[in-house]
């Protein structure tokens, strides 16, 4: 029972300081949002050692690791937020990163320096009734006591505010990017961010039970025996957002580095009305929707006009983003290619590949959005009404 429990106690940890390590351990310069999430994964592996310690009953240790514990927890989310920027928006780590610190630097400071000052009494006090027991310390309580706990509690709120604060903002970044790259490839297999979007809305909710659980105390689940909670659910994400963060290669940087070539094209600017009719004319007669690599670029470059007058002309003319745009093409191609190769036995991944699509997950994704139904089942319905 007490392996089982130890199990419980140091999975989190174990989770997220082994991302930390693979992430850190990749080249800075190679993937930067990578190694931002190698930062964000080794200071969750100190928050979860620090309530591993807690639960372990070694309250002398947690009482000295306190100031390390407020400085992980209170950077936790302002580093999760800091990677979603490197994901979605810096090119470079930033100096202004660390003002997103301070709250926690300014506490973990705090409550080191108040410890020292206080009484050995009041060490006491503070250590069973406020670092173990979650509770504010009694009305005849003396005014270092009471300005050591306000230091602990005040960290608590400033934790909860952050956990909202920083999610929400980092979902607005990733939906901006999103936008962003709809409106530049047309193949997103690989590019998009909907993990992160999901992900975010995951956390959001389990960002309740956190800011519960912050206010119950840790004692709460130790003593009712609900550790197994809070220890599950919190490996399950830190895993999740590991294994995605693992997979996620293209990057802000990509995009960057894809639209400054293509700035280099052109930059003339032609009356709407023509450019929409050339546009229309060029994408039916030349099928360059075909290659699966098609950009807004290769357009641009034909039309001799840039990428954001282009860009806003689709968003309005067509009301939908560039890649809903070649997309439409691509889903009609396949629809003519099935009927003319009604009686073959093709795959869904050959008229996948034919109509330009990067996989067949995104074909099928694209042709459910046209349709109303998927590729699989628009073919079947063709031999069936022969």
């Amino acid at each position: 029972m007490q392996l089982i429990q130890h199990i419980i106690e140091l999975t989190p940890f174990y989770i997220s300081a082994l991302w930390g390590v693979v992430f850190l351990l990749n080249s800075l310069k190679a993937n930067r949002a990578r190694f931002g999430l190698g930062i964000f994964m080794i200071t969750t592996s100190v928050v979860y050692l620090s309530h591993a310690i807690y639960f372990e009953g070694e309250f002398e240790l947690y009482r000295k690791i306190d100031p390390l514990y407020a400085l992980a927890g209170l950077s936790v989310w302002p580093m999760y937020y800091l990677y979603i920027r490197l994901l979605t928006r810096d090119v470079n780590f930033k100096s202004n990163y660390l003002w997103h610190l301070l709250p926690a630097i300014t506490i973990a400071i705090l409550l080191e320096v108040s410890f020292q000052f206080a009484s050995a009494i009041e060490k006491e006090a503070y250590i069973s009734s406020v670092l173990i027991h979650n509770k504010w310390p009694g009305t005849n309580a003396s005014a270092m006591l009471k300005t050591m706990a306000t230091i602990f509690f005040t960290g608590r709120i400033i934790f909860g505010i952050q956990v909202f604060a920083y999610l929400i903002l980092g979902y607005q970044l990733v939906r901006k990017y999103n936008k962003r790259i709809a409106n530049f490839y047309s193949n997103l297999e690989g590019k998009q961010l909907v993990w992160v979007e999901l992900l975010t809305i995951s956390l959001l909710i389990t960002a309740v039970f956190s800011s519960v659980a912050n206010f119950l105390g840790r004692s709460y689940f130790l003593e009712n025996n609900l550790l197994f909670i809070p220890s599950l659910i919190f490996s399950i994400l830190i895993f999740i957002i590991g294994l995605q963060g693992n997979k996620q290669d293209h990057n802000i940087t990509d995009v960057v580095y894809d639209e400054d070539e293509g700035e280099k094209l052109n930059n003339q600017r032609i009356d709407k009305t023509d450019l929409k009719e050339k546009l229309i004319m060029l994408m039916e007669k030349e099928q360059s929707f075909l290659d699966p690599n098609f950009r807004i670029t290769t357009l641009c470059s034909k039309l001799y006009t840039n990428r954001t007058y282009l860009s806003n002309l689709i968003n309005d003319e067509f009301e939908m983003s560039f890649s809903d745009f070649i997309n439409q093409y691509r889903i009609k191609f396949a629809k003519e290619l099935m009927v003319v190769k009604m009686n073959s036995n093709y795959s869904l991944n050959h008229f996948s590949e034919e109509a330009g699509f990067g996989s067949v997950s995104s074909f099928n994704r694209a042709f459910k959005q046209f349709e109303g139904l998927t590729a699989g089942e628009y073919r079947k319905n063709l031999k069936k009404n022969k």
